[in-house]
């Protein structure tokens, strides 16, 4: 039998020996393995596994940048990841030569259409070169031609691999059917291949055509829609490749004004959620470093009950070496049980985070435990089998044999207590960062919640609704929505209704840029003179919402198609353009009309409440008719049970139109924060564990250091201690000990305040009430935990103490 198996089935006899130890120290290491391997899977799936495609770390994103954008507070979310115009890309495409393929794709949807019914189906639109950039090939037919990718080109179509499947049951037959759309019919040629994500585990679209068809676009410089990606030729750098792109599209515009930026393809597609998972994953860690230093102060109090036993396996020839390599062997089969329980945890963790995690992030549904996710286990569990074995390991192996054996088992007690307690000085620290940083996204959320959005979102519902052959600026649509608004309207239960462009917190942005009567026309290139989000609506908007007109009026159905045009703005822009005069009756010109300013309205929120309130103007849906408008309703009460009658108020209307779904605007708003809301719950999680293993180690140690001193405390009080006395001084040794610890953790919380100032809203990463909080929790649970064993020095008989002796 090999030494290390000895100390195998050795250390299994000992443990079982010792359950309820063994089963406290494999249950919190466990709590700790268990949360940084479900923290770490997530992390994996999204930031570190490749993407499936051939050589997809040379697959690279290609953005073009305005830096001047950067100074305009609505242009500046979007100023380093601007697309590509289709004339843009035809001319980089062939000057280039550090791409061995490069291509550009952008997403839309079609009406489908088989006579009867209609279908809004998503739809890609790609250059002929995509599949080569991606290094993909059909597993059924062919992709688009060159000669298929121009204006003109036959209508051709290509189906996703779901698709496939779903909708036409997998029949090779499927090349050479018609596909109608809803301006004409195409032909399919082929079937990506299973499992196609452009989007980092997302599925892909239904039907791709080809971009180049876009004839709309294709002479379009401004219009850059489109996502540019390319494969790296090997040997070609991204700088190098970063310096040719800049000069080719330059165009003797400043470097102030333009530049290019190019990254690898999963890190682009990743970069907006990257800080987050590193900052949770770098939480968990410090979680798992407190459950071992707590196993290691058990591991430190067990020794004292076997120090004799170690002295005696030296006195008889066992090497220092060899009872390190059996206590450290101990310390291993610890993590190897307690990882065993953790990868279990870490399974139904790992199922319970992509579940609470906020939609829309990338990779999400690629997050799955797998070998890789293992190798992370056993690395982990080596880890933690060292840290909590060496210090035992080195404590008892200096044991004297002798003087062990001559003077008993306490002779090294003071030297291993104050071990242990400076072990929980460090646990503590370690909780302080944990809690600090905990009540400061606590308190985030708390702000974020108490945001006023600027109007009612109380018993408001979204109503997504499309129309068949819809024709932006027709008189119909007006009308469609108008008739739509008479009949919801008039409904049971219904107080009011209004319809719009770009609902509020639906993730979308619609911003332009206007002129100002009066101004000289002169710009710096690239950067416009006046920039504001815009909406269009019907008129009873800001009534129906709950919006206040702070100046003049508003729009209503008097301001029809052969009205003067009009707008309203809100307060921000008003602020901002005319800071010194009053805007009512100032005119613009907006979308190549000029329209005079009727009225000011209250700001609102309608991206995140986080953000500040953007400059916004408004038109009614008559002068400026849209396709595309999402229908408000407000209830009396709770509209859900309303949606049904909403939708056929919406057929008796137009029976082509077709219903997308419906949302409750406080859901909407709720999921506007929902990565606040989830970073919040996981780390008040993690400091709440810190602190109930803090205080169970506390509670352990001075557990210990009253059985060790018992024959101390008697004669204290022999001599005429009184038990509070004795009481109080076992308490104020642990807290001197607790003192330390907090001190070094609120020094390491102040060093990270920096970095956790991202996170926060509405508070600084120095808020005196979070630190006063969080230290007040702590102090008290390491009061209690601390005097609860305390007290029982305090009840030491002298008699009994001194008779024993």
């Amino acid at each position: 039998m090999t030494p290390l198996t000895q100390d195998v089935r050795f250390a299994l006899r000992t443990l079982l020996r010792r359950r309820g130890f063994a089963a406290i120290a494999i249950a919190t290491l466990a709590l700790g393995i268990g949360a940084a391997t479900s923290i770490y899977t997530v992390v994996d799936g999204i930031l570190f596994r490749p993407l499936p495609f051939r050589d997809a770390a040379r697959l690279t994103a290609v953005w073009q940048t305005f830096p001047s954008w950067k100074k305009d507070p609505i242009l500046s979310r979007s100023w380093d990841k601007i697309g590509f115009s289709i004339p843009e890309y035809t001319d980089w495409r062939v000057a280039q030569r550090s791409f061995s393929a490069v291509a550009i794709q952008g997403w839309g949807a079609k009406m489908l259409s088989d006579g009867a019914t209609h279908e809004l189906v998503a739809l890609s639109t790609a250059s002929a070169s995509y599949l080569d950039v991606l290094g993909v090939r059909p597993v059924l037919g062919r992709f688009f031609l060159p000669g298929e990718d121009v204006v003109g080109g036959p209508p051709v179509t290509v189906i996703s691999y779901e698709n496939w499947q779903a909708r036409y049951g997998g029949d090779p037959a499927v090349l050479g059917r018609p596909v109608h759309f809803d301006e004409g019919t195409y032909t399919i040629i082929g079937v990506l291949p299973k499992g196609l994500s452009l989007d980092h585990g997302e599925a892909t679209s239904p039907f791709w055509i080809p971009v180049g068809q876009d004839s709309e676009n294709a002479q379009e410089r401004g219009n850059r829609d489109y996502d540019a990606l390319a494969r790296l030729k090997p040997g070609v750098s991204v700088a190098a490749a970063s310096q040719e792109l800049d000069g080719l599209l330059r165009d003797g515009r400043t470097r102030d004004a333009y530049g290019v930026r190019l990254q690898d393809w999963q890190g682009d597609q990743t970069r907006t959620v990257r800080t987050p998972l590193l900052f949770l994953l770098g939480a968990a860690g410090l979680l798992m470093l407190i459950a071992c230093v707590n196993v290691t102060t058990l591991m430190l109090g067990e020794a004292a009950t076997r120090q004799q036993e170690m002295a005696a396996r030296i006195a008889m020839g066992a090497g220092h070496r060899r009872i390190v390599g059996q206590l450290l062997t101990e310390g291993f089969v610890l993590a190897a049980g307690a990882s065993a329980l953790g990868t279990v945890l870490a399974w139904s963790g790992t199922r319970l985070l992509v579940a609470m995690a906020p939609p829309h992030i990338p990779g999400l549904l690629d997050v799955r435990m797998d070998l890789r996710v293992l190798a992370f286990a056993i690395l982990v569990t080596l880890l933690v089998g060292m840290i909590v074995g060496m210090a035992p390991a080195l404590t008892l192996a200096r044991s004297n044999p002798a003087g062990i054996l001559r003077a008993g088992s306490g002779q090294s007690e003071r030297g291993r207590g104050g071990l242990q307690r400076s072990l929980i000085a460090v646990e503590l620290s370690l909780s302080v960062v944990l809690l600090v940083a905990a009540g400061l996204l606590s308190r985030t959320l708390e702000k974020l919640t108490a945001v006023d959005p600027g109007f009612r979102p109380d018993n408001l519902l979204v109503l997504k609704v499309l129309v068949p052959g819809a024709v932006p600026g027709a008189e119909s649509i007006s009308r469609f929505y108008a008739e739509v608004a008479d009949r919801i309207g008039a409904l049971p239960g219904v107080a009011g209704v209004t319809a719009i462009t770009t609902y509020p917190f639906g993730r979308g942005s619609s911003s332009t840029s206007f002129e100002v009567e009066g101004e000289p026309e002169v710009a710096p290139p690239g950067q416009p003179r006046h920039e504001a989000q815009q909406r269009t609506t019907l008129p009873g908007f800001f009534e129906v919402m709950g919006i206040p007109v702070l100046k003049g009026r508003v729009y209503t159905r008097d301001d029809g198609a052969g009205a003067p045009r009009v707008l309203v703005i809100n307060e921000t822009l008003a602020r901002r353009d005319w800071p010194s005069e009053s805007p009512i009756g100032k005119r613009i010109k907006f979308k190549g009309e000029w329209r005079e300013i009727i009225g000011i309205v209250g700001d609102s929120r309608f991206s995140r409440l986080s953000v500040d309130a953007e400059a916004m103007v408004f038109a009614p849906l008559a002068q400026r008719s849209n396709a595309g408008l999402a229908i408000l309703v407000r209830g009396r009460r709770d509209p859900s049970p309303l949606v049904a009658g909403l939708g056929a108020a919406v057929k008796e209307v137009d029976p082509n139109a077709v219903l997308l779904g419906s949302d409750l605007m406080t859901d909407l708003i709720r999921q506007s924060f929902g990565e606040e809301r989830y970073r919040a719950v996981l780390i008040v999680l993690f400091g709440v564990i810190a602190a109930v293993l803090a205080a169970a180690g506390m509670y352990g140690v001075t557990s210990r250091a009253v059985a060790r001193r018992t024959r101390e405390m008697g004669v204290r009080m022999a001599l005429g201690a009184n038990p509070a006395s004795v009481t109080g001084m076992m308490v104020r040794q642990s807290l001197a000990g607790v003192a330390i610890g907090v001190g070094i953790g609120l020094v390491g919380s102040l060093l990270l305040a920096r970095y956790l100032a991202q996170f926060l809203f509405g508070i600084t990463a120095t808020d005196p009430l979070t630190y006063l909080v969080m230290l007040a929790f702590l102090g008290g649970v390491s009061l209690v935990a601390s005097w609860l064993p305390a007290r029982r020095a305090g009840r030491v008989e002298p008699a009994v103490v001194l008779r024993g002796e």
